[in-house]
């Protein structure tokens, strides 16, 4: 049995935990036995707090810290759980907006030793008995939980959710969720509770009709977004059946779709959890977005950071780069299984591309990338000056998420 005395004794213990970033499908668990039992054994967390739980292809962490945001404006207290975190593993765990504390997290390790030696939990697991058990302790009003990968068998859905989110459906993960949209939806509707409401972002066709479907047998009631209009126009976002207008700091048009899906959560739980319009409309207009989510790096520079890394959130950020007119230089880095002849094509198109090879065995080299397009290279040795050369043009890193530190790092030595 481990013995968590010190902050640097759990660090220790994770890093001993394969991870899915690292290692891919192999680090995880999907099933519900080993997350249930364990936190049967704690007493439950997850059911000492009211919820709204997120699934989706692309969109689901935009959402998640947007209601965040709202119930924080409301006067709420609120608990917020994403992933992957991006410098630390405190992000992951969100009171009121404010990262959790190193306390918390060794109180836990310390409460827990013996149920995490007699259960084996992936990291996934970990971390979400860990947002639970924290929420428990600070009493939230309201948790936001966003799954992890998939739905239905993501560690996530042991909640019972006053509510789901499914944002939106793309070809990501096939190897676990299923080779086809449809299949994919099937996995994340595994979300949606028994007579309890579902909002769908921009869904529409087979998987629409597949989500509808699962809803019907659970006599979940369904929200269809795409029935309020959202439009936007250069961070400008209204709901034309709501009569709604708001001028907001987002860059990409696809974020019409993440605010209209809060909105109209926000509405569905209104006699639960009481929202002014003021409240709402002043917690849109000062939402400054989520890190990496086509973040502007510097204030003085036009460079931008995209955490996109399927071919749904590519293709809505090359629009994205085209609505700017501008011809962007792109600097990206991605993983093996990422790599597919989709992907590879919306790639292949921009003009001019630099890419970083990961320290990471899921990463893809920089000969597989030169087997399929033409691209220089960047890295430590060279960012500097590639950088220097495009100070004035218009950059995008994208690609995966675990660029982004880097890119951080870098943009700061510049």
């Amino acid at each position: 049995m481990n013995t968590f005395n010190y902050i640097k004794d759990v660090w220790e213990y994770l890093d001993k935990i394969p991870k899915f970033q690292d290692k891919g499908a192999s680090a995880s668990n999907f099933e519900l036995e080993d997350i249930t039992k364990f936190c049967r054994s704690i007493g439950d967390p997850q059911n000492s707090f009211p919820s709204i739980h997120v699934a989706g292809t692309n969109g689901k962490g935009t959402t998640c810290h947007l209601l965040e945001a709202v119930y924080q404006k409301a006067g709420y207290k609120t608990g917020l759980f994403t992933s992957p975190h991006l410098f630390r593993y405190h992000e992951r765990f969100r009171i009121n907006g404010e990262e959790t504390h190193d306390e918390h997290i060794l109180k836990f390790f310390q409460s827990f030793s013996e149920e995490l030696a007699e259960i084996p939990l992936t990291y996934f697991e970990i971390s979400t008995a860990l947002a639970f058990w924290i929420f428990e302790k600070e009493e939230v009003d309201i948790a936001i939980i966003e799954t992890g990968l998939g739905g239905r068998l993501d560690s996530t859905n042991i909640i019972d959710s006053e509510l789901s989110i499914i944002t939106s459906i793309g070809l990501d993960h096939q190897d676990i969720l299923g080779a086809t949209e449809a299949e994919i939806a099937k996995e994340k509707a595994g979300i949606i509770k028994s007579e309890k409401p579902v909002i769908l972002g921009n869904i529409f066709g087979e998987s629409e009709h597949v989500i509808i479907g699962i809803a019907e047998k659970k006599n979940a009631k369904v929200f269809k977004v795409r029935e309020l209009i959202p439009e936007f126009d250069k961070g400008s976002f209204s709901l034309k059946n709501e009569s709604l207008f708001i001028q907001t700091h987002f860059v990409e048009d696809v974020n019409k779709w993440n605010l209209a899906a809060v909105y109209q959560a926000v509405k569905v739980l209104e006699d639960q959890f009481k929202v002014y319009e003021n409240d709402l409309m002043e917690a849109f207009e000062e939402f400054k977005g989520v890190p990496a989510r086509f973040e502007k790096l510097d204030e003085n520079k036009n460079w931008y950071f995209s955490g996109a890394h399927n071919v749904q959130a590519l293709t809505s950020t090359m629009q994205t780069i085209d609505d700017l007119e501008e011809d962007a230089v792109f600097i990206f880095s991605i993983m093996k299984d990422k790599l597919v002849p989709e992907v590879i094509e919306i790639i292949k198109e921009r003009e001019h591309k630099f890419y970083f090879e990961l320290n990471t065995e899921r990463a893809a080299s920089f000969k597989d990338i030169k087997q399929r397009m033409s691209a220089e290279k960047i890295d430590e040795n060279t960012y500097k000056s590639i950088l220097k050369e495009f100070e004035t043009s218009l950059v995008i890193f994208t690609g995966s998420f675990y660029f982004y530190s880097t890119v951080k790092r870098w943009v700061s030595n510049c």
